[in-house]
């Protein structure tokens, strides 16, 4: 779809290319210039791309370049020709290369060669043979006595000296390659015969194995008689030269094949035969990388046995894998001359031996952005060390490798992006706003709009797709905002071929050409669902009332009039969870429908009604008098009371109704609705089935526990909270056994406030687990300093409450606080109430277990004052019952209380339980206690809450 991207793309592979390149097409227009050419020519692409070569550049027009171009183009032949450009004042050299869709131009400055042989020409003329051939190198060759002589330079050309040398024709022809000899040896042998000047190319073999290409030019000497006396010559290496325009040939082949989207193996095959045609004796292997670039693959290996490529696919690379695994793992070049004795190969020699192979260099191929993509390998039958025109042959194709790779990876990239096109369930299109037409796009459109693709392209887009609005006159696709800018994400309508409407939501960008590359996603049945929500978000779902915060909002904008008196009513109706429990939930469900139904025909028109909790219905009414909306109040309580009747029950209910006014109970929804619950309350507190309005004594208690609530949350990082510790004595002798640490707050702004006023307030705001965390923390580290200080046989007693109880996460706190003060778990006493026991039985049994596992003791506090049983006293791992100070208050007058003690006692003995009372105020009662078998007392009459460094002074003196 993306096709300007994928050319982009594609182009920037050729930008790798090092030589000028261009490409015209069949009106003589650039379709594409590489970066070299634009510096060639000192222009900008964009300045270049679509427009006139002769327009452009019409000093070129006549010359010999047009002709060139244009013989090319109507023979459909490959030119190459070598020009002298006046406008640039330099000598170019262009390989043409013809197709039917235009011309593929490849540029290369000669000036320097054409200005070297213009050189040479004109030392030919002026000096002698010798002058004239000094800079290559020159020979002689004295046929009657059959003695050549070289120069200097020519002993470097052919890589041999005079010394390994015979100055000899023949020793000179030993050295010309084998295919070359005997054609070298016809065409002297014509010169000498025809006493004409010479000029050929041949290749040598120089001692070192390295293949050279020469041009040699020479005359002939004669004598009096004509006779062929001397000949005389030049010697040129153009072997690089030869070997630029081989490896020019093989990679526009290469390029050409990359270019029509070849297999990669077929690339990858011809560059591995490019480099062993350069490179006699080399056999190339290509290696890839797999996804996870950690394992090689056989990529091309045309000259190796195929045997010892699959050997090679799949293996691991790393350090020492090779020469290729160290290779791809190092990220650098690997040279291994000899297989059989270099460490690298050690896992593998045998296998490369035995098919022959005893030399292998390997150079990772990296992509444009540096990742390693694969490996160029070199082996050779022989050992070999290599030499550097060896090496740069190798740099050579490393570029060309690289661009074979990720041309492929980025054609399969493209090839996967296009099925993903074909199956995604998203509309992609390309469009053209100025025709009004769909360019192209995936099946995704047709499967929505019910039109054939056929249809849709033959058709205007803006029949079937319209902006969201009525207006039929705006284009989607040319939408602006108001700020005039086009708009790239929208949604539109869409009038499919049945006449149904769907809803597509679009995302676009407009290209340079002006076409409009969009994706769309249908979202009717998002909308459908939104909508859907936003009904369920804002209504009650069992009656179809309003969410209270709606008719909270409402409220707050009646409030902003100062003037409107208004007020809200909390509905509540009495003991309602009896019905759930009694007929079952949906039963429940329909007599609140039944009843929300009743009260809205109640209020008639002067209030609104939302349904605020399970069994509450919040009321809000504006602009009437408070004695008027009591009388509303009584109304709704007596439609309630009204019986109810369904289709297998009938139940009779009553309510209490709750009544707050603005501004005497408040200027904000929220604070009158807070206000209007807690009547209600006071309502059900004082009997049900009534109509309570808000006091003044209920709004200084509510702001009371407000105030309270919001200093207590910043008690513990302010350091206002601290521990008391109140001594608990053996009954028996008196001793000190330990103490119960007692939570203090003395707050910086309301000064000491009494824990029965501050602790209900924190388990109601949740945070005890927090306030316990920290109790347990410093409790632990107090037991640390004592223990520090020498003091031994004590134990601290904490107060667990039964939110930390439930909550999960206690086990790990208890441990944690053990742990970082290094205290043993037996000198810790968890004290839980009797009613923290019965919420949760079996959680609360588990977290007690795992208490009891971690060597602590448990105490159950306030026995006596609870519900639980005797049946479910045994079932927890309990170590002391602590008699709450109700039954001790009256000792030993009271016969009822001593009789409850005493069967206590009895009973915690007979479980193996020990017994401690608390509010031991009077030595009587202590007496008392001690006589019925109590194991430990705590009370003011053995002392009252200490200070930490108080109770150091008593745990002193228990030592003394």
């Amino acid at each position: 779809m993306d096709r300007t991207t994928s050319e982009l793309e594609f182009h920037q592979v050729f930008e790798r290319i090092t030589d000028a390149y261009v490409a015209l097409d069949r009106d003589w227009r650039y379709i594409y210039l590489n970066a070299k050419a634009c510096e060639l020519f000192g222009r900008r692409v964009e300045d270049l791309i679509g427009r006139h070569i002769w327009t452009e550049f019409p000093e070129g027009e006549g010359q010999p370049f047009q002709r060139a171009y244009e013989q090319a183009m109507a023979d459909q032949q490959p030119r190459q020709i070598e020009a002298w450009y006046p406008p640039y004042q330099r000598w170019f050299e262009n390989r043409i290369y013809p197709s039917a869709e235009g011309l593929t131009i490849y540029f290369l400055d000669i000036s320097e060669r054409k200005r070297a042989e213009q050189e040479l020409l004109q030392h030919q003329r002026m000096l002698s043979q010798a002058q004239q051939v000094a800079h290559v190198g020159s020979w002689e060759w004295d046929i009657a006595e059959n003695r050549v002589t070289w120069s200097a330079e020519l002993y470097r050309i052919y890589g041999v000296t005079p010394a390994q040398h015979a100055a000899t024709f023949e020793s000179y022809l030993a050295l010309v390659h084998p295919q070359d000899r005997e054609r070298v040896q016809q065409t002297i042998a014509q010169a000498v015969t025809g006493t004409q000047p010479f000029e050929f190319e041949e290749r040598i073999v120089r001692p070192d194995g390295a293949v050279r290409t020469l041009l040699s030019r020479g005359m002939v000497e004669v004598d009096a008689a004509g006779r062929a006396v001397r000949l005389m010559g030049a010697c040129q290496d153009i072997s690089e030269r030869k070997r630029a325009e081989q490896l020019e040939a093989g990679q526009h082949e290469i390029l050409a094949g990359i270019a029509a989207q070849r297999p990669l193996a077929q690339s990858l095959a011809q560059i591995a035969h490019l480099h062993e045609a350069m490179n006699p004796g080399a056999l190339c292997s290509l290696l890839l990388l797999d996804e996870s670039g950690q394992h090689v693959l056989h990529g091309a290996a045309p000259s190796l046995p195929e045997a010892y490529s699959r050997a090679l696919h799949g293996l691991a690379i790393g350090e020492a894998q090779g020469s290729c695994g160290t290779a791809a793992w190092r990220r650098e070049r690997v040279v291994v001359a000899d297989i059989a004795s270099h460490p690298y190969w050690a896992n593998y020699k045998s296998l490369a031996l035995a098919h022959g192979l005893k030399a292998c260099w390997s150079t990772p191929v990296l992509g444009s952005g540096g990742k390693v993509l694969g490996t160029f390998a070199v082996y050779f039958r022989e050992l070999h060390e290599p030499r550097p025109e060896e090496l740069y042959s190798i740099d050579r194709m490393l570029p060309l490798t690289g661009v074979a790779i990720e041309s492929e990876q980025l054609i399969r990239r493209l090839r996967e992006r296009d099925r993903f096109f074909e199956m995604s369930l998203e509309i992609f299109c390309i469009i053209d706003p100025a025709a009004q037409r769909l360019v192209q796009f995936n099946p995704s459109l047709p499967r929505v709009t019910g039109y054939s693709a056929d249809e849709l392209k033959s058709r205007s887009y803006r029949e079937f797709l319209r902006v969201e609005s009525d207006v039929f006159d705006v284009d989607p696709m040319q939408q602006f905002d108001a700020a005039g800018q086009r708009m790239h994400d929208f949604v539109s309508r869409c009038i499919c071929r049945d006449g149904s409407e769907r809803q597509l939501e679009w995302v676009s960008f407009v290209a340079p050409d002006g076409l409009v590359y969009a994706v769309a996603r249908d979202i009717t049945e998002r909308r459908r669902v939104e909508a859907e929500l936003a009904y369920a978000s804002s209504h009650d779902p069992v009656t179809g009332l309003q969410h209270h915060l709606l008719l909270e909002h409402a409220l707050s904008e009646i409030l902003c009039y100062p003037n409107v008196p208004a007020s809200v009513l909390v509905v509540g109706l009495d003991r309602f969870q009896l019905v759930n429990a009694s007929v079952g939930h949906p039963t429940g469900d329909d007599v609140l429908l039944r009843l929300a139904t009743r009260l809205q025909t109640a209020l008639g028109g002067r209030g609104r009604i939302a349904r605020f909790a399970g069994d509450e219905f919040m009321v809000t009414v504006a602009g009437m008098p408070p004695a008027a909306v009591l009388e509303l109040a009584e109304a709704l309580r007596a439609v309630v009371a009204e019986p109810i009747e369904g289709e297998d029950y009938r139940l009779l209910l009553t309510a209490s109704v709750g009544v707050s006014h603005s501004s005497a109970h408040g200027t904000d929804a929220r604070n009158l609705l807070r206000r209007a619950e807690a009547a209600m309350s006071q309502a059900k507190q004082e009997g049900r089935d009534r109509v309570c309005e808000f006091s003044l004594a209920q709004m200084q208690e509510l702001e009371d526990r407000l105030l309270l609530g919001n200093h207590l949350r910043d008690a513990i990082r302010l350091g206002e909270l601290e521990l008391h510790y109140q001594p608990q004595h053996a009954a028996a002798d008196l001793r000190l056994t330990g103490f119960e640490a007692l939570l203090r707050w003395n707050c910086r702004q309301l000064g000491q406030v009494s824990p029965a006023r501050f602790i209900p307030i924190a388990e109601a705001l949740g945070l005890m687990h927090e306030i316990g965390g920290w109790v347990l923390d410093v409790a632990c580290r107090q037991v640390r300093e004592w223990l520090d200080l020498g003091y031994r046989d004590f134990t601290v007693a904490v107060n667990v409450s039964a939110q930390q109880l439930q909550r999960p996460g206690l086990l790990a706190q208890v441990a944690a606080s053990l742990q970082r003060h290094a205290v043993p778990p037996a000198m810790l006493d968890i004290e839980i109430t009797e009613s923290s026991l019965m919420e949760n039985v079996g959680r609360v049994q588990r977290a007690l277990a795992e208490l009891k596992a971690l060597g602590i003791k448990l105490s159950l506090d306030d026995f006596g004052t609870g519900y639980s049983s005797l049946a479910y006293l045994k079932q927890f791992p309990i170590d002391k019952l602590k008699i709450d100070q109700i039954f001790v208050r009256d000792l030993p007058q009271d016969a009822a209380d001593a009789a409850i003690v005493r069967t206590i006692i009895a009973v915690a003995h007979e479980l193996h339980m020990g017994v401690a009372a608390e509010g031991v105020a009077t030595a009587e009662q202590a007496q008392f206690l001690v006589g019925a078998g109590c194991d430990e007392l705590q009370g003011h009459h053995l002392g009252h809450a200490l200070s930490a460094s108080e109770a150091a002074l008593r745990l002193d003196r228990a030592r003394g």
